[in-house]
């Protein structure tokens, strides 16, 4: 069997390499001279640009299509984990260090608003269930019937899925520069 993936993003150079572990002669085709889609680097009038992302929130799902091929991933990639995720350097010079150490982030956003601690707390609480519900349940579901999707819109609808990631934010953050770089 023939198949085209177009975009060589991770998600479609995974859905190639799983398309290729089934027996499909794949053609994978992208429009930049380069692989990786956002996730690659590219220079531009003398800048480097990293296209994002920097962070592998799911490793497990790399380590998966190693195994496809019956490769060891160590054998090819080195993943490290970093205390520091992001970076942000805001326009008065102001900087946030972005991390999974909680007591940090709320640390740094007591710098910046106090009133604003017990919201991101809130929103964490939110965006975890949104987690769960997105990733942990239905990440391996088919929603190939429109009956399969018509089933989740009650608790979707729950979790705001209709609101924008910096609508859903800002109802909990009130600081500007907070908002810019939860959203």
């Amino acid at each position: 069997m023939k198949s085209v993936v177009i975009g060589s993003g991770f998600g479609g150079i995974a859905a190639a390499l799983r398309l290729k572990a089934k027996g499909h002669k794949v053609t994978l085709i992208e429009k930049h001279l380069d692989l990786g889609g956002r996730a690659r680097v590219f220079k531009r009038n003398g800048f480097t640009y990293d296209g994002g992302p920097t962070v592998i929130t799911a490793p497990y799902l790399i380590n998966e299509l190693f195994e496809l091929f019956k490769k060891n991933p160590k054998d090819y990639i080195n993943l490290s984990p970093l205390n520091v995720w992001y970076q942000f350097i805001f326009e008065d010079n102001s900087k946030f260090n972005y991390s999974g150490d909680e007591a940090e982030m709320e640390r740094q956003i007591e710098g910046l608003s106090k009133k604003d601690v017990e919201g991101y707390k809130k929103l964490l609480k939110f965006t975890k269930k949104i987690f769960d519900k997105g990733f942990t349940e239905l990440a391996d579901v088919p929603f190939e019937k429109p009956f399969v999707m018509m089933k989740q819109l009650p608790v979707l609808l729950k979790l705001k899925s209709y609101k924008s990631v910096s609508s859903l934010v800002s109802s909990y953050i009130k600081n500007e520069k907070l908002r810019r770089m939860l959203s």
